[in-house]
């Protein structure tokens, strides 16, 4: 899922159950600080710092990140785990965010089924999804599929392979 706000902190809970040092420690941008809450040892969320990736809810579970109302789904393709034909690969960002709308996700079911029918029309035989990204291009993908290109597909983790879109400068 897509979280786009800071974990809430349960005090009452975080006091009992989970260890402040090591909390502070599992924020890898430190956006959790040591706090004082009632005259009691806490923690605080520098909201600026956080990136929502939910390691403070794993150490802690009093730091719940789901919000109902804000969070959403990301869609991902052509990632692999196997080394068959080819090497493992990373799955790359299709579509940044979807509305959370459960039970049945009808936002979510249209993106996928849409991705899916297009890569089947596309696709040879035997050609996994990522292949045929590889084969047609990033920009023809997006065109196929009528997926808009946002600023959000552009990959800038610093040591991304030769592979990921870095700019907007495409390829072809």
């Amino acid at each position: 899922g897509i979280h786009r706000r800071p974990p809430t902190i349960q005090h009452d809970l975080l006091r009992k159950i989970c260890g402040v040092p090591t909390l502070i420690s599992s924020c890898p941008t430190g956006a959790i600080r040591s706090a004082t809450v009632d005259g009691q040892p806490s923690v605080s969320v520098v909201e600026a710092q956080c990136m929502y990736c939910g390691n403070c809810y794993t150490v802690c579970p009093a730091m719940p990140l789901a919000d109902p109302e804000n969070d959403g789904l990301s869609i991902w393709v052509g990632g692999k785990v196997s080394n068959a034909r080819a090497e493992p690969r990373f799955s790359k960002l299709a579509i940044p965010f979807i509305p959370n709308n459960p039970p049945r996700w009808p936002e979510v079911v249209a993106a996928v089924v849409n991705i899916v029918d297009v890569y089947a029309r596309h696709a040879r035989k035997y050609e996994r999804m990522g292949e045929w990204i590889d084969r047609v291009g990033w920009p023809r993908f997006f065109e196929l599929t009528g997926i808009a290109f946002t600023r959000d597909h552009i990959d800038d983790f610093k040591h991304a392979g030769l592979t990921y879109a870095r700019s907007t400068h495409l390829r072809y």
